[in-house]
């Protein structure tokens, strides 16, 4: 019994552990960015060494949240959602960083509306 209290405990330290490693993919595109996201106002992204990933809105739609934050998964160049309300597959878009600029591209369907309006455009840094 005790032998398998500590596999018990061993595992759920592992997954809490890998939950809040670095995602080496994200790493490029960690940082805080603005952009001016035409009906939405001045826009904030805040991306996090983890894949965490965080949206400030000045002027949400009605309904929706000033603040929008979750998980993302980074493949390369490929920033994706999963799991969200709003999107019942998986959400894709491509991510290319400069010196000055991010610019992010939806790929695809995007069934998160206002997400996309958000995140789709050229940020700089803040």
């Amino acid at each position: 019994m005790p032998g398998r209290l500590v596999r018990t405990g061993s595992v759920v330290l592992v997954s809490v552990v890998t939950g809040a490693c670095a995602q080496p993919s994200a790493r490029p595109f960690v940082g805080n960015w603005k952009r001016d996201a035409a009906e939405l106002g001045e826009t904030h992204l805040t991306v996090r060494p983890t894949g965490a990933i965080e949206l400030r809105l000045t002027t949400p739609p009605a309904g929706t949240p000033d603040t929008m934050r979750g998980p993302a998964r980074f493949h390369g160049d490929t920033m994706i959602f999963k799991g969200a309300p709003c999107e019942p597959g998986e959400a894709r878009y491509l991510l290319r960083r400069t010196d000055s600029a991010l610019a992010v591209t939806a790929l695809g369907r995007e069934g998160c509306t206002v997400r996309r309006a958000a995140l789709d455009g050229l940020w700089t840094p803040e």
